[in-house]
């Protein structure tokens, strides 16, 4: 026993050893390494993440001034800082005076980017050109360079982005400036490329450390900015979600669905709905909810037959207290639309001159009253 916990103590010392004889280049080469990893999804990698940025930032706070004479060197210090590296270790390779010239200016322009002083980092590194870097810090430097250049040109932001996937494939640079990119996409309102590109992100890092939060965000990314107000649209954004899971599917249709109700898109809204349903186990907890979508969008939307039986079924217990107030209300439209009606006929979607318009005008103002007052947690 003693024998295997004295070889196990060698091991880690031979280990530590050879860990102080690498090179500052050699540990970054290891930390991109060990981010392309987390990009892919190893959880141990990600794990280990802030350990490996730790020593490396160890390692350039102890180097002797002459180190930074060497180009390999300060460009790992650059790629170190790209990566998530603090500020402060870096600075103590600026004040040595001993950088090559082109690597001491880049080196300021990142430390002022990760400073978050982007103007200042703009104007000193703002026109390199990153296919002219050295391959461990082109990639790091477009992406940075995109995101300097957002809130001046999203169109050279978008171009940079770009340039950083093809200069950086694989790793955490090509995942953030897909991320970017979508978003910019989106603010521009350019479906087809955010589609496309929200295709390709779940294509190549569905199973990211990231990915989870980028699902979120992406749906509210859609929603709030209205992206989907169309059959077609929702088509081509039906197409990207085939690349989710099941549950982050089910999930951003179900978002879709609750938006499109309340922007008065009856018809995306009962597609979504139906989507997240064939999603959803009779017994889950969200069936209830992709039903009580469903049923609103088809009450609303001119199958009021269908709509008001579907709704029928629901039982509230099963729904969450938003969702609650929202199924009391589209009862209340029903029961308003049934009035309006014609006895014994069913209430198809009225055209302008109908007098049931106003009714269910006033109805459907109810229920956006309803809608808000669910997102705010039932209070008014």
């Amino acid at each position: 026993m003693r024998r295997a916990a004295w070889a196990g103590l060698l091991l880690c010392a031979i280990g530590a050893a050879r860990a102080q004889d690498l090179t500052l280049s050699q540990r970054v080469d290891a930390l991109q390494r060990l981010q392309t990893r987390v990009a892919a999804g190893d959880k141990a990698a990600y794990a280990a993440e802030p350990g490996q940025l730790r020593a490396i930032g160890a390692a350039i706070s102890t180097a002797t001034p002459d180190n930074w004479k060497q180009k390999s060197e300060a460009v790992a210090a650059i790629a170190y800082l790209l990566s998530g590296g603090q500020p402060r270790d870096v600075s103590k390779a600026l004040q040595s005076g001993n950088l090559p010239k082109a690597e001491e200016t880049l080196m300021r322009g990142a430390l002022l980017y990760a400073l978050g002083r982007e103007r200042e980092a703009g104007a000193l590194i703002g026109a390199l050109d990153p296919r002219r870097l050295d391959a461990r810090i082109a990639g790091q430097v477009a992406y940075a360079l995109g995101v300097i250049a957002i809130s001046g040109d999203a169109g050279k932001a978008l171009e940079l982005f770009d340039l950083a996937r093809v200069l950086a494939p694989g790793g955490l640079v090509e995942e953030a400036s897909l991320r970017r990119e979508i978003l910019l996409g989106g603010e521009r309102r350019n479906v087809d490329r955010v589609a496309m590109l929200a295709r390709q992100y779940l294509t190549r890092f569905g199973g990211s450390i990231y990915a989870v939060n980028f699902m979120q965000g992406f749906a509210a990314t859609v929603v709030r900015l209205n992206l989907i107000d169309s059959l077609a649209s929702f088509d081509k954004f039906r197409r990207s979600a085939r690349s989710m899971s099941p549950e982050n599917r089910r999930g951003f249709m179900l978002a879709v669905a609750r938006s499109e109700l309340d922007n008065g898109k009856f018809d995306v809204a009962a597609s979504a709905a139906r989507v997240a349903l064939d999603e959803t186990a009779a017994a889950d907890a969200d069936a209830a909810r992709c039903q009580l979508y469903q049923a609103t969008a088809r009450l609303l939307g001119g199958q009021y037959d269908e709509g008001l039986a579907q709704l029928g079924a629901i039982a509230a217990t099963k729904l969450g207290a938003s969702d609650r107030l929202l199924l009391a209300a589209v009862k209340d439209i029903a029961a308003h639309l049934h009035e309006a009606a014609e006895p014994g006929s069913s209430a198809p979607a009225p055209s302008d001159s109908d007098p049931a318009v106003k009714t269910i005008e006033n109805a459907q103002a109810a229920m956006e009253r309803t809608l808000k007052l669910a997102d705010a947690g039932g209070h008014p």
